[in-house]
């Protein structure tokens, strides 16, 4: 097998789904993953991070390990709980009403289907009467906590130390064993319950959607309230959450109930560069490799040329800066370099094949956040396209005049608004979301970083770029993500050719 073959092996995807039969060997758990595990009796943790941040590997890594230790666990996706019967009315306390039977029913349901083993005796007879037809309401919610209750593990035969050294698989994590112990394992029993990819119960661009999300977690919070076994954690999207926040249908007041189970999932510099020496050693043991330095093995130099320029970089700081500080981003632009590499017979990885892995790349990026945002603002792809002739690094008043002339470029409509040409308002509003999206970013000089700056992302201050913030946006220099730049350059090439 050709040692690149090796490495493709642990780059394929970087998605949970493509990861999983290998993701305790590569699995490195983030800074929050602590506060994330150690939930406490009536309490629920909402896991809020951009898409490609790990969201799913990390619930996919703890039901996982719950039920190898035989913890009742179950992971459930918005295709288990949607029902036809939708109520038409979008106020909070029918959708509430709605999403907690229909949780109960869901949990009752996948008890018998995927946690078998832990129907005996009294679970056993509950799960029967649950099933059964002409149960009243009130009979159902009844046997249903009950076998909820009857199901869960008490917290007294769970090793709290051992739990921890299963969670943080093959790293060190000395703080997770003392807050299992401290709060997951406080009292009562236990009951795992996974609620991934939450977003699609709703069009995120329709506030009244937004009121199915406040449902179910309000659901979730009331289920927790009565059944404190239960221990949840739901994942949403940073820029949904935001939404909720903000544009509910006057349910901002929701946010105090919840505010404090929100865990922002955050990846900076130095996690993206763990995960990825993580697979590269593996993919080098792999090779009886041990004790190497894999990037040696892997690439041909220990720094590559910057495509399109004479700068140069490490290999991890070119996949880490290039990666949007998503890990998934990262191991697909490897995944990119391989099949440049291979295309051309090499065996390892140059500075001409990141080159050309960068043109597929940034145009994927862009793919990423049209489908992304399609139903936000469906022609986000060409307000993207219209920086081809932009300095990446500009001025706010550069930056503003642009904006200014974009919804020129046909009918832009952003959440049910329709933008207007040359006006501020609509620009701004056009800019809010290119920095929502990743594309553009605020940078301000910083001497405590290592490069003398810092960049103000979204998930930092999701209400950075407003109109009542213009002296701020005014101060800030303003760049166009490194990832996005060959895409925009190759437009600017194909236009020059063809002016030529």
């Amino acid at each position: 097998m050709a040692q690149l073959d090796h490495l493709l092996k642990y780059v394929r995807t970087g998605t949970a789904e493509g990861d999983r039969a290998f993701l305790g060997e590569i699995f490195i758990p983030p800074a929050q993953f602590a506060q994330l595990c150690a939930i406490e009796p009536g309490g629920l943790r909402l896991l809020v991070g951009d898409k490609g941040l790990g969201k799913s590997a990390l619930v996919e890594w703890i039901h996982k390990v719950a039920t190898q230790k035989k913890l009742p666990s179950l992971l459930v996706r918005p295709e288990d709980i949607v029902n036809k019967d939708l109520p038409t009315s979008s106020d909070i306390a029918s959708l509430k009403r709605y999403y907690y039977d229909l949780l109960l029913r869901t949990i009752s349901a996948q008890i018998g289907r995927r946690l078998q083993g832990f129907l005996r005796g009294d679970a056993a007879r509950l799960h029967i009467e649950a099933k059964q037809a002409g149960l009243t309401e009130d009979d159902f919610v009844q046997k249903s906590l009950s076998l909820i209750s009857a199901v869960s593990l008490p917290v007294t035969k769970v090793n709290g130390v051992q739990l921890a050294k299963e969670l943080s698989g093959k790293n060190s994590l000395t703080t997770l064993a003392g807050a299992i112990n401290k709060q997951l394992l406080s009292s009562g029993s236990i009951f795992f319950i996974f609620i991934d990819d939450t977003d699609q119960l709703a069009a995120p661009d329709q506030p009244a959607h937004l009121n199915r999300l406040w449902g179910l977690i309000l659901a979730m919070r009331k289920l927790v309230g009565e059944c404190p076994a239960i221990r949840p954690i739901i994942t949403l999207r940073t820029g949904v959450w935001s939404r909720l926040t903000t544009e509910s249908q006057g349910q901002r007041d929701q946010t105090d109930h919840v505010r404090g189970y929100v865990i922002p999932l955050k990846v900076d510099d130095a996690l993206i560069e763990g995960i990825v020496r993580k697979r590269l050693q593996r993919a080098a043991e792999d090779m009886d490799r041990r004790g190497v330095d894999p990037y040696t093995l892997f690439f041909d130099q220990p720094y590559m040329t910057l495509p399109n320029s004479d700068d140069r970089r490490s290999w991890d700081s070119f996949v880490t800066k290039s990666s949007r500080n998503r890990p998934r981003d990262a191991i697909q632009l490897i995944k990119n370099m391989i099949d440049c590499a291979s295309t051309r017979g090499g065996s390892q990885i140059g500075s001409a094949d990141a080159g050309s892995a960068m043109h597929v790349y940034s145009k994927e990026r862009v793919d990423d956040i049209a489908n992304e945002f399609s139903l936000d603002c469906r022609n986000i792809r060409e307000i993207i396209n219209t920086f081809f002739d932009v300095p990446f690094e500009l001025g706010f008043e550069v930056l503003r005049s642009h904006l200014r002339t974009v919804p020129g470029i046909g009918n832009t409509t952003i959440r049910g608004v329709v933008m207007k040409p040359e006006v501020d308002e609509d620009a701004i509003t056009i800019l809010a979301l290119l920095h929502e999206a990743g594309f553009i970013n605020p940078r301000f000089p910083d001497t405590t970083k290592p490069r003398g700056f810092r960049h103000q992302l979204y998930r930092d201050d999701a209400s950075f770029v407003s109109y009542s913030n213009w002296n701020g946006m005014q101060a800030a220099t303003w760049e166009v993500h490194p990832a996005f730049r060959t895409h925009l350059m190759g437009i600017r090439d194909a236009k020059l050719a063809r002016k030529a």
